[in-house]
């Protein structure tokens, strides 16, 4: 649809009392001014005023000192609504002063007195402006050519009506330089001005093309602003009802803070409780650390399942009845030890981030159990379920389990950290943190290398820690996740050592060895695996916290520039996702198809 735009119309030219058409002081005082007009207007027998070029031509002509009051202290113009500045006596008109008080910057004074003043100390003299109403007193129109007596209170009504005011041309903005008096204006549209034919119509074009063309961009501006706000809207609301036990509301949230940390930390209030208290923080992080542990019990439950419901011939006789039925056994064990190891955690209602203490009957002794059966538990699960794979793929979906679940977490801890300013390190402060890296590692190890070679490894490393080898202690040993290992003694650990390597002696004596090198190699293997995964639980960790850091300064910078961009109408900040947080993404993705698929 067309829009016309509306006719130009002429303004009013401005003029100045006390000065001449060519802006040049007549140097003469108010009361000569009013004298040799009024001569003016005597010698006139009409009691017109010569229409011949006068310094005086534009003045309102007070012909009684006694109404001098009633002129403005700034333009000398009969003041329309008397109004002071609240320190001094002096009137102004009120548009006059507001002009001097945006003019004078922070601090505007009065032209008079100089005393500071606001707009809105501007006092209106309801006295003055009574009397001005009730005055009958005369001034003569200040337009040159009409010389009329008007009314005090009447004047400013003539000026607006009055025929010999100077106006402009319409296309004044268009280059015509015309100003002349209201009476001459119709006569100078029609025969003088150069736009009045075909210059005018071509304005007229310009115009209407120029309106619509801003119509529609505003029109497009706005369609723009109100599908963001509607999308941000339906964000937030979905946002409000979250909830950190939800495994699909963690994800939700651990998507937003590493694709859009900018956005995440903007809108961190609508998070709520989630980032905000340290239980919902430790509950958001648990339900990281168990989904793998979900997954992987999901898995073995299909493919139960699977197997119950295809018992064909055809498969019987391509896989054998034998190893359908161990590959069913493993997947009914895998999958009932996560479902136990689920059990036994939400069996536990203390806070996310403590485990509640048992203490044994007839005893004094307390000890956190259901901690060490999630952790058994888990360990089963993750074990049995790539003990039916072949050895490599076994290995590298656990490592990919492994490094998903620590690094992962670690990421998504180290921006909610840096996000709601608190502490560092609150992961580990989550109460399945020991568990899941216990199951994780330890299943790795009896995964790489055989079960004698894993328990000797064991005994090694927990011979050193009680050894209180510093060096050790820091850099090879993981002891806030090494669970109920961490209770068994030194005197255990020496006699099943001592057991272990008299069947060794016994395997050797029996032939089943070639020498004693190789049973000694077999402590040695044990204890550096052991050893490597506690220090990749290390790398991991400290590799999500830098991918954390990264993604959150360039989440921040990505939010600085939205915020610059004011054309962008982004309600909320960093619309675009960062590099490091794409990359972080796309390799969850990938582990979970990779999980999925093998």
């Amino acid at each position: 649809m067309t829009n016309i735009p509306p006719p130009l119309e002429a303004t009013p030219a401005p003029y100045y009392s006390h000065w001449d058409e060519q802006g040049e002081s007549t140097g003469d005082s108010g009361s000569e001014v009013n004298q040799r007009l009024c001569e003016e207007t005597s010698s006139n027998p009409d009691g017109q005023v010569r229409d011949s070029p006068s310094p005086f031509d534009t003045c309102t002509i007070i012909d009684d000192e006694e109404v001098k009051k009633y002129e403005c202290a700034v333009c000398f113009e009969v003041m329309d609504t008397p109004v002071g500045c609240g320190s001094c006596q002096t009137r102004f008109c009120r548009p006059c002063l507001e002009r001097v008080a945006k003019q004078g910057g922070t601090r505007p004074k009065c032209s008079h007195c100089r005393a500071p003043f606001t707009i809105e100390s501007i006092q209106v003299d309801e006295a003055l402006q009574e009397e001005m109403k009730n005055c009958m007193q005369t001034v003569l129109c200040p337009f040159r050519g009409c010389g009329k007596k008007i009314l005090l209170s009447a004047i400013k009504l003539h000026e607006s009506q009055c025929e010999h005011i100077r106006m402009k041309c319409r296309y004044v903005e268009w280059g015509c330089e015309w100003i002349g008096k209201k009476k001459d204006l119709e006569y100078h549209n029609c025969n003088e001005c150069e736009f009045r034919a075909e210059m005018g119509r071509l304005v007229n074009v310009i115009r209407e093309k120029t309106l619509n063309q801003a119509e529609t961009i505003a029109r497009l501006q706005g369609t723009r602003v109100n599908q963001a706000v509607n999308s941000h809207t339906r964000h937030l609301l979905m946002v409000r009802g979250r909830n950190a036990g939800n495994i699909f509301d963690v994800f939700a949230m651990s998507y937003e803070a590493i694709c859009f940390p900018g956005r995440f930390a903007a809108t961190k209030v609508m998070w709520g409780d989630m980032i905000t208290q340290e239980h919902s923080r430790s509950l958001v992080f648990n339900t990281l650390m168990v989904s793998p542990l979900i997954l992987c019990g999901a898995k073995c439950a299909f493919w139960m399942a699977f197997d119950l419901s295809n018992t064909s011939p055809q498969r019987l006789a391509q896989f054998g009845l034998r190893r359908l039925l161990k590959q069913f056994e493993l997947n009914v064990i895998s999958s009932t030890s996560a479902l136990l190891a689920v059990f036994f955690l939400l069996l536990d209602e203390a806070d996310a981030t403590q485990w509640t203490e048992t203490i044994l009957p007839g005893t004094n002794v307390s000890h956190i159990f259901i901690r060490d059966l999630v952790a058994f538990f888990s360990f089963a699960a993750f074990y049995l379920f790539v003990e039916f794979m072949e050895y490599w793929p076994g290995i590298a979906l656990l490592l990919c389990t492994f490094s998903f679940t620590v690094t992962f977490t670690s990421c998504v801890a180290t921006i909610v950290e840096k996000v709601n300013g608190s502490e560092q390190d609150t992961m580990k402060k989550s109460r399945l943190w020991s568990a899941m890296v216990f199951a994780l590692r330890y299943s790795c190890l009896f995964q790489i290398v055989s079960h004698s070679e894993a328990m000797k490894g064991v005994i090694v490393l927990r011979l050193v820690r009680h050894a209180s080898v510093k060096r050790l202690k820091v850099n090879f040993t993981v002891e806030e996740t090494e669970c109920f290992i961490s209770l068994i003694p030194s005197s255990i650990l020496v006699a099943f050592g001592a057991a272990m390597t008299a069947l060794d002696h016994m395997a050797y004596n029996n032939g089943n060895l070639k020498d004693w090198s190789t049973a000694l190699c077999e402590w040695y293997i044990g204890a550096a695996v052991l050893a490597f995964l506690n220090v990749f639980t290390h790398s991991l960790f400290l590799c999500g916290q830098g991918s954390g850091i990264a993604i959150y300064g360039e989440g921040e910078n990505l939010r600085n520039h939205s915020i610059l961009s004011v054309q962008s109408y982004n309600i909320l900040p960093s619309q675009r996702p960062g590099l490091t947080g794409v990359a972080t993404i796309s390799l969850a993705v990938f582990y979970g198809i990779f999980m999925v698929c093998v």
